[in-house]
């Protein structure tokens, strides 16, 4: 017999037209307050008696840094914190309680599907999902683009594309088309474009691709806003899209794909980046496995969740921020 879920599970930030309220609701749910608890925190600093919102998170937000072993690195480099059983199981049900989960898509149709690239098994497991949805008949898309980076390998990259067969790949850009092409079953581009330069975080490019039923497909390498300093990150990729490759209309829907542990950090972004601008609305799900091609699971630990939570609290500052002084007003 299923047990009871530890914590009752938050609504998706975005699903109601009150985002300020979303946030507020968000910052009080019970599973941040354990966690904030668990190590050390005391969930009062983060409740609207402790003052504006903004400067809340920035609080929540220096918190968090004890949960940073990133310090700059690519996922997958990311060292290991010291947790007990008790805690890591903790820190999966609470992180899966605030968003950090895969929910179905709520419509039959979208006008554009995204899919962001990432390490090796993402590139392959997104676009697999997404094929298997329209192949399933589940949804209906306008047309389909997957947003990456010329972004090298690091760490077990290499050995991922060696098993998949794709040994000469060396970049996140290469293994998201060969990847985007396995699932939708493509050729050759119908052209491509883009613009190859020294620094590689400023290089980017555009394969258009076309199915035998005619649905369009883009694969992106989005460029760098600080093509200097580092690659595209997702809010390159976002208004790359937004501003390059797509014509968005105000009311058009937009479906985009992630992993489970991405959605809420990755959909927050959107709504800051493409749903207030543009007047979109945006849907975040996380993919599931699929047999195409069949791929060992993923295993993410404690640390990695406690990552996506710090990742979802700086997400959350620059929508408030977006939002304005409005953001500032305490629901009733």
């Amino acid at each position: 017999m299923q047990s009871e879920p530890r914590f009752r599970r938050q609504p998706l930030i975005g699903g109601k037209p009150d985002l300020a309220a979303d946030v507020e609701a968000w910052l009080a749910a019970e599973p941040l307050s354990v966690l904030v608890t668990q190590f050390g925190g005391d969930p009062a600093d983060y409740r609207p008696a402790a003052g504006p919102r903004g400067t809340r998170l920035a609080k929540l937000d220096a918190f968090t840094e004890r949960w940073d072993t990133r310090q700059g690195r690519e996922r997958n480099l990311a060292a290991e914190l010291e947790l007990s059983p008790e805690q890591e199981s903790l820190v999966i049900d609470a992180a899966n309680a605030l968003g950090l989960r895969g929910d179905p898509p709520r419509h039959r149709h979208y006008d554009h599907m995204l899919m962001l690239g990432g390490l090796v098994r993402a590139c392959v497991a997104r676009s697999s999902y997404a094929a298997h949805l329209i192949r399933e008949g589940e949804i209906t898309a306008g047309e389909v683009t997957t947003l990456g980076a010329h972004r090298p390998f690091v760490g077990n990259e290499f050995e991922q594309a060696a098993e998949l067969g794709w040994g000469a790949l060396t970049e996140e850009y290469e293994a998201l088309d060969a990847g985007t092409r396995r699932a939708f079953e493509l050729g050759e581009p119908e052209y491509e474009e883009g613009e190859r330069l020294a620094d590689v975080g400023g290089t980017w490019g555009v394969k258009h691709y076309r199915t035998d039923a005619g649905l369009p497909v883009r694969v992106v390498a989005a460029p760098s806003s600080e093509p200097a300093i580092r690659r595209a990150d997702t809010a390159d990729s976002y208004k790359f899209f937004a501003e390059h490759v797509a014509n968005l209309k105000p009311g058009e829907r937009l479906l985009l794909i992630s992993t489970a542990i991405y959605v809420l950090p990755q959909h927050v972004a959107a709504l800051r980046i493409l749903a207030l601008p543009y007047g979109v609305e945006v849907d975040t799900v996380g993919g599931k496995p699929t047999n195409r091609p069949k791929l060992p699971l993923s295993h993410y630990s404690a640390t990695k969740y406690l990552l996506e939570v710090r990742s979802t609290v700086r997400a959350l500052a620059q929508l408030v921020s977006a939002l304005g002084n409005e953001s500032e007003k305490t629901p009733e």
